[in-house]
């Protein structure tokens, strides 16, 4: 017999087992006796047990039905909960967006968040890997991801996109810079070049381990042309404290948002190509509403920085 899953039948195994009585069990669900007691058969031979072993005195619970009920109400318990979450009308619906680590994402965000005046959604926000960006949106943990891509890395992240059925759509082109503190040696230059960034340690964002080198989040890859350490942070917060602390540098959009502005400053970087700012998604997926009012706030906070940067 082909051992489909039919949720009710188990509902009718455990409120028999609660009842003590197929009587009281069809008196609760309101239907035949008789016909609860074939469902139950039919379950009892789809699954080769016995759940219940009938007597004069009435049922009992065999040892084996009992972990067979004990299973299915993990299965109906777990059924709820996704009715629950899916069949609601009401439900509250989830934006996730994953994000390498960058202040203007998470200010987008945060505008995106305010403006629910209705708090009709539910949010979620994730700094993580290039690796991971990619990962959760083909896994559907992310509608949407936001990453750089330049001439260094682009064959590595068009493979994947193309591998997992994943599109790309540019929101804009940044020249590269440094970030720096305030106090950092040079902090007051107009322009550097990348000879300029060999005396110094660099701060990098860990990725996951086993992915290419070529999906490192910097926008420049000093490799092996610096003699200086190499600091490894997994979130903004320690990236700041070690560029305002240290004289340590990390290569960036150079897109800086106002908290951070009296802490730290960037330097453009004159002799590298220009990188650009992607959004990735699922290509058989229409972007949700949601997804679509995050990409335009996204979209005018780099044509205010840009525009700005150019006048």
């Amino acid at each position: 017999m082909e051992r489909a899953m039919n949720f009710q039948k188990l509902k009718y195994a455990v409120v028999v087992a609660d009842s003590g009585s197929f009587r009281e069990a069809a008196r609760r669900l309101f239907m035949a006796q008789s016909s609860l007691s074939t469902a139950i058969r039919e379950l009892e031979e789809m699954y080769d047990l016995q759940i219940f072993e009938r007597t004069k005195r009435g049922i009992f619970i065999t040892e084996e039905g009992s972990e067979f009920l004990s299973y299915a109400r993990d299965v109906l318990s777990q059924v709820s909960v996704m009715e629950n979450r899916y069949l609601d009308a009401d439900r509250k619906k989830l934006f996730s967006v994953s994000s390498q680590h960058y202040d203007f994402v998470s200010e987008a965000f945060a505008v995106l968040v305010a403006n629910d005046e209705d708090r009709a959604h539910h949010y979620r926000l994730l700094e993580t890997s290039t690796t991971d960006v990619m990962e959760n949106v083909k896994n559907a943990y992310s509608e949407i991801g936001i990453l750089y891509m330049n001439a260094y890395n682009q064959k590595v992240i068009k493979q994947y996109l193309n591998h997992n059925e994943l599109s790309y759509t540019e929101i804009g082109a940044f020249q590269p810079h440094v970030f720096v503190g305030k106090q950092h040696p040079l902090a007051d230059r107009e322009s550097l070049t990348q000879a300029d960034l060999l005396a110094y340690p660099s701060v990098t964002f860990e990725q996951t381990q086993g992915s290419s080198a070529q999906l490192t989040e910097e926008a420049l890859d000093l490799g092996e042309d610096s003699t200086q350490s190499t600091i490894y942070v997994s979130d903004r917060a320690t990236s700041i404290n070690v560029l305002v602390k240290t004289d340590a540098i990390l290569v960036g959009t150079g897109i800086l948002t106002s908290p951070f502005r009296d802490m730290m400053t960037t330097v453009p970087i004159t002799d590298v190509e220009d990188n650009h700012i992607i959004y990735i998604q699922n290509k058989y997926r229409k972007l949700s509403s949601e997804a679509e009012r995050f990409i335009g706030i996204l979209n005018d906070q780099l044509n205010d920085v840009i525009g700005s940067a150019d006048s």
